[in-house]
């Protein structure tokens, strides 16, 4: 299995409610291609969680400013 097809096949069972130890047991890959396909799908989801609280602020602020305060 390629790298690209376990990255969406681990996105699509977690969507589904899955935790991600219970992923790992369910793919059939190598342990190590699946521990990276893990690693990158948190770290994607760090950056994506960063980016939004950054949003968030960003707009708070904004309204902060657009309130005459």
């Amino acid at each position: 299995m390629d790298k690209m097809h376990l990255s969406a096949q681990l996105k699509q069972l977690l969507s589904r409610g899955y935790s991600i130890n219970d992923v790992k047991h369910m793919l059939t890959a190598p342990k190590n291609l699946i521990d990276q396909v893990v690693a990158e799908y948190q770290q994607e989801h760090r950056s994506h969680r960063q980016n939004m609280n950054i949003q968030r602020q960003q707009a708070e602020y904004a309204m902060h400013l657009g309130s005459g305060r």
